[in-house]
């Protein structure tokens, strides 16, 4: 009865807060939808944002044809003709353009001369007959790519081993063609074989969830499990601020005087505050299936099963109730509770990967993070709404979740009966 008694309590004085109320379910909603808009360019920036580049073909022959020809079907470039070197330089700096590509003249010409020359060469090494007429040093192929010192390192990357790929293929090419035009010299009856190279070769890609549904983390995927975490840590502050004005009103004391233990009144607060968890969570995950395809946006895809979902939740909301417990328990005044829980709910969020996925973090805090209970939920959700992971695989950190909530509800226990010894 006195759980029950105090669970009403608490929901009275929750009711009869709007302030309270909107920290609890308004701005959350509010926060997880302006950081998915925030963070949807940054998530699509390696799925479908299409950049465009500049060529400035001054070759006009089959090297610069075969660059356009590889790029012409590409979903991440759009390949832009226009104007020369000096125009190509003053568009990138301009910031119009990411990139320039610049074929300069003569490329094709040379390739095809010192292709003749390394077959010529290797002959000779070999004591074979060739063709020695064409012995001039020749310059290597400055083949420029200009790049706007704004475009991300990735980006980079990725188009300069796109176009070393695509002269590798033309070399390769060229060389079989060179290899074969030597050897049937003198001999029309020799026919040349076509070489298909994409017929030696295939890469393959694919996702290691056996279960993939196409789902990939976006904007939506990432924030909203995220968001919906830090909001649930962030029960401490009706639940501190209630608990220390109960404290500094008298009711505690007037609690004490009442005989038998005072587990459950702990026990009643955070049965409440634990139940506000999973509505917040079912808030949130509305808002992430039907408003965000509103917004443009992604909509959530739930790729695991639901009743591992809710046990997912309900260990979070576990770990979240039972530190906003001990965050009450522990200090004794309203301001220091709040400052402290507050500032320290922000670092374990940061640490967790609720701001930025733990991978693009520097190698030390991925480690950190590995001690945060807000990275142990959110790697959870990602295992189950993108990997279709099991029971097994989640158990872990579901386990390391409910431990959280049991050694700090048994430390606020302890420092609340310390604290109520006559």
């Amino acid at each position: 009865m006195k759980i029950l008694a105090t669970i009403y309590k608490e929901f009275l004085l929750l009711i009869r807060d709007p302030g309270g109320m909107a920290l609890i379910f308004i701005m959350p909603l509010a926060l997880v939808v302006v950081m998915a808009l925030v963070q949807d360019a940054p998530f699509r920036d390696y799925q479908e944002v299409k950049l465009d580049v500049l060529m400035v073909d001054q070759d006009g022959d089959s090297l610069s044809a075969k660059v356009k020809e590889a790029f012409k079907d590409s979903p991440n470039v759009n390949l832009v003709m226009e104007g020369d070197s000096v125009t190509a330089k003053r568009l990138v700096r301009s910031g119009k353009y990411k990139a320039a590509i610049i074929i300069p003249p003569q490329s094709s010409k040379t390739l095809r001369r010192k292709t003749r020359q390394l077959i010529t060469t290797v002959f000779s090494n070999f004591g074979l007959p060739a063709d020695r007429s064409d012995s001039a040093v020749l310059p290597a192929i400055e083949l420029k790519i200009i790049f706007d010192p704004a475009i991300k390192k990735n980006y980079q990357q990725s188009l300069s081993g796109s176009i070393e790929k695509i002269i590798a293929n033309v070399q390769t090419h060229w060389v079989l063609d060179e290899l074969q035009n030597q050897l049937s010299e003198g001999n029309e009856d020799v026919k040349k074989t076509d070489f298909d190279l994409s017929q030696i070769v295939n890469v393959n890609q694919g996702f290691a969830s056996e279960k993939y549904q196409g789902f990939i983390l976006n904007s939506v995927q990432h924030n909203v499990p995220a968001w919906t975490m830090f909001a649930m840590f962030f029960i401490l502050y009706p639940l501190a601020g209630n608990l220390i004005k109960e404290r500094e009103e008298g009711s505690m004391l007037r609690l004490r005087l009442i005989s038998g233990s005072q587990v459950p009144v702990i026990t009643g607060k955070f049965a409440f505050y634990f139940m506000v968890c999973l509505i917040q969570f079912l808030m949130m995950i509305a808002v992430g299936i039907f408003i965000m395809p509103l917004l443009g946006l992604n909509k959530l895809m739930l790729g695991g099963s639901s009743l591992l979902i809710l046990l997912t939740a309900c260990s979070v909301a576990m770990a979240a109730t039972g530190y906003g417990v001990l965050i009450a328990v522990y200090f004794r005044t309203a301001q220091q509770a709040l400052s402290f829980g507050s500032v320290s709910v922000v670092i374990l969020s940061a640490i967790g990967g609720v701001w930025v996925p733990v991978y693009v973090m520097p190698e030390v805090l991925q480690t950190i993070s590995g001690f945060s209970p807000m990275s142990w939920g959110l790697e959870s959700f990602n295992d189950l709404f993108l990997r279709q992971a099991s029971l097994v695989k989640i158990m872990p950190n579901i386990l390391k979740l409910v431990g959280f909530s049991l050694v700090t509800l048994g430390a606020s226990v302890f420092i609340h009966k310390a604290r109520t010894v006559v």
